[in-house]
């Protein structure tokens, strides 16, 4: 009897060890499953926000929104004469806001121009805050990654302002200096890449680091030609370098895949370059903006 009991003993613990072992068997898996569950949904959902970009690709969408809308809302940064600065109505005028004008006439709306910080008008341009961004914009690699532009319409430079008898006479003569530049331009991108300066400032204008530079707080300041020389004018004792630091193009930024709007714009700035009216804008300006 004993030796049966202990049979049967011994047949219960193992019937016990097979189940406890099975049990750990289907466990395991529940583990290793559960994240794949939950985790997948995630990685494919992201994407669906995609297809209401779709829209921008359509070729003909863009006019028809600003036709309905009956305006045509431009994106500048009013401090950049002769191409855009405040009139005597406190108001943007200048070469870019007169190229402005005609692009709505010719699309038959009003013009609406929104004057904002520079270094924010591509990321506003993207978000859809304004059809076009006429301001002085130099078309580059780095932002046609993020918009289109128009045919260019202005040659630029970038170009050095100093103190009348300052020992700086060239962009070499910028190393170890305190250099001024206005925020998000072309030329904060060259003194931040091409010049060991001692400390880079960044404006929210042009004419603010003109102001800082006349006032000694500053060695020099970075900025586009034109601009340059109206600073330069606009504040005893300051004077443009001849050496030019770029060579660039202004054109007018708009959202990526509008190409029934930049149709248009081409068209009316190429009409503009063809018949002169842009050469003269620029000379028209350079004497309004210094009265």
């Amino acid at each position: 009897m004993k030796k049966q009991y202990k049979l049967v003993a011994l047949m219960l613990a193992a019937a016990l060890t097979l189940f406890a072992l099975s049990a750990c068997a289907s466990a395991a898996p529940a583990a290793t499953e559960a994240p794949a569950v939950t985790e997948a949904p995630a990685a494919t959902a992201a994407p669906t926000a995609g297809p209401t970009a779709a829209p921008t690709e359509d070729p003909t969408p863009t006019l028809t929104r600003i036709k309905a809308a009956g305006k045509l809302v431009v994106l500048t940064n009013a401090a950049f004469a002769p191409f855009e600065y405040l009139g005597k109505d406190n108001k943007p005028v200048g070469v870019d806001m007169d190229i402005a004008k005609a692009i709505a006439d010719e699309i038959g709306v009003q013009l609406d121009v929104v004057d904002m910080d520079f270094d924010g008008i591509v990321m506003a341009i993207q978000a859809g805050k304004g059809d076009l961004a006429l301001s002085g914009m130099s078309n580059t690699e780095e932002r046609r990654q993020s918009v289109d532009f128009s045919i260019n319409y202005v040659d630029a430079a970038q170009v050095v302002i100093v103190k009348e008898g300052s020992a700086i006479k060239s962009a070499a003569d910028l190393e170890g200096k305190n250099v001024g530049v206005q925020m998000g331009t072309t030329g904060d991108i060259y003194v931040t890449e091409s010049v060991k300066a001692k400390k880079v400032l960044r404006y929210k204008t042009g004419p603010d680091a003109g102001a800082e530079l006349a006032n000694g707080k500053i060695d020099a300041v970075v900025i586009d030609e034109m601009p340059a020389k109206q600073i330069a004018s606009a504040n005893a004792g300051l004077a443009v370098l001849d050496e030019p630091l770029t060579s660039e193009q202004y054109a007018i930024a708009m959202a990526k895949n509008t190409p029934d709007l930049k149709a248009v714009v081409d068209q009316v700035v190429q009409k503009l370059l063809d018949d002169g009216t842009i050469a003269k804008l620029i000379e028209e300006h350079k004497a309004a903006s210094n009265s």
